[in-house]
């Protein structure tokens, strides 16, 4: 369930292709994306499926980053958590994420197990560990994190990310699908830029 990276990320003295250029590259269905959705959204939307427990999403999370900042304003970014990996605690990160993002606190908590998970080593074994975790690096009281774990709005959150997998078919992270219809192949760029470039095409169709 690990996706294979594929592409390497080239610097930008050694590759310079501007996200200006998409028009020049044909992309092709079945070679730089595949239909996942009859229809698109009727909104701009990227999602980027991932879980805490895959290591090419931790190393992919600065490329992420820069996704979302170079089409902020034009498409909503969505970040989806999936409980395809790590056993119980799939699902439970699952919930913990949703509880920080209904604190808005969820990009610091993105942040923060993945440094813990992947390059300290802290790998969370029980829900006590997450409200540890809360506490330690969000300032969230165990108390009020049990509650918020357990509430219906996180409940509701975690099924919507649940349903995104199924009608999708995610069976592999990390995974980009742009209007809820196209997924990107991510192996058939080579760069940063070229990956922008494909995104933006895609936002472009129907």
């Amino acid at each position: 369930m690990f996706k294979k990276l594929a592409f390497v990320l080239l610097s930008a003295a050694v590759f310079t292709l501007s996200a200006g250029s998409a028009a020049a590259v044909e992309y092709k269905e079945g070679v730089n994306y595949q239909i996942r959705a009859e229809k698109a959204l009727d909104h701009k939307e990227i999602r980027e499926f991932f879980s805490f427990w895959c290591g090419h999403c931790f190393g992919l999370q600065s490329t992420f980053h820069k996704i979302e900042a170079h089409f902020k304003g034009q498409a909503e970014y969505v970040k989806n958590p999936v409980g395809l990996l790590g056993g119980a605690m799939g699902p439970l990160s699952q919930q913990a994420f949703a509880a920080a993002k209904m604190l808005n606190l969820d990009a610091e908590f993105t942040a923060g197990l993945f440094d813990e998970m992947h390059v300290q080593g802290k790998i969370p074994h029980s829900e006590k560990d997450f409200a540890a975790f809360f506490g330690r690096e969000l300032g969230i009281p165990e108390d009020k994190f049990e509650r918020d774990l357990r509430s219906f709005p996180v409940a509701g959150m975690v099924s919507d990310y649940d349903a995104a997998v199924d009608k999708y078919q995610i069976d592999a992270v990390p995974e980009l699908l742009v209007n809820g219809r196209y997924l990107v192949t991510m192996e058939s760029v080579n760069s940063e830029d070229e990956l922008i470039d494909l995104i933006a095409y895609l936002l472009t169709l129907n």
